[in-house]
């Protein structure tokens, strides 16, 4: 092997002692997190993660079945009901936040083409905290997601992002607030991203009690979600 003690990524990030105050608090939640991947029979931590917050972001949205496999996906509202829901997930400390795509392909992309299929980013603080869901369904998205396939480089992965902002102002998506309100919410997105400035919170920015009520106007015999939505929180 080589000695290539020149290379500038020897001298890239910041190392500090391993703090064993952390270590011993963090390994306590670790057990009491495998303690429910073993009841539950959840052997990947990933995969347990990502299921935990799509069911929260999914029963949130008033949809009630789990995709438990790898392929489809992540929600579908019922037995009866054909409605599916992809879910995208953003940390509130991220530099931007925005809906990340990975592997689509174009059967993906016709997919959300069609109104069977709806997208929710959520922005979470912290591993527990959900602050909001950015949700909705545009034709634009699949066509902006098969232009992006398409026009690729063969040897490059396919990955495409789409925005908060993008979402909300080209495609039209609400923003659901979960424990703040409109104002407060509307506050936190300014401070994020001046694009959110012209944002007319009041229509854009919906609380659970509207949503719930969209819903019910929507569909009537759904209307017991108001109960279980405000909250069966898991």
């Amino acid at each position: 092997m080589k000695d290539n003690k020149n290379l500038d990524i020897f001298y890239k990030g910041d190392y500090q002692p391993i703090n064993n105050e952390l270590l011993s608090e963090g390994m306590d939640i670790l057990q009491e997190v495998q303690a429910i991947q073993e009841k539950y029979n959840k052997e990947d931590t990933d995969t347990f993660i990502n299921e935990l917050r799509d069911s929260i972001t999914g029963k949130t949205l008033g949809f009630n079945l789990i995709n438990t496999e790898k392929h489809g996906f992540d929600c579908k509202w019922s037995q009866k009901r054909d409605l599916f829901l992809e879910v995208k997930s953003a940390s509130f400390s991220a530099q931007s936040w925005a809906a990340t795509f990975n592997d689509t392909n174009l059967d993906k992309a016709e997919a959300f083409k069609d109104r069977k299929l709806w997208l929710a980013l959520s922005v979470w603080k912290g591993a527990s905290d959900l602050l909001f869901i950015c949700y909705g369904q545009h034709e634009g998205v699949g066509e902006y997601l098969e232009h992006k396939i398409r026009t690729k480089r063969p040897e490059s992965r396919s990955t495409q992002t789409i925005s908060l902002s993008k979402l909300v102002f080209k495609y039209d998506f609400k923003i659901l607030t979960i424990n703040k309100t409109k104002e407060e919410l509307f506050n936190i997105l300014r401070m994020k991203s001046s694009s959110f400035t012209k944002l007319d919170y009041q229509t854009h920015i919906v609380s659970l009690k509207e949503y719930v009520k969209q819903i019910s106007t929507h569909n009537k015999k759904f209307m017991s979600i108001a109960e279980s939505v405000q909250y069966q929180r898991l």
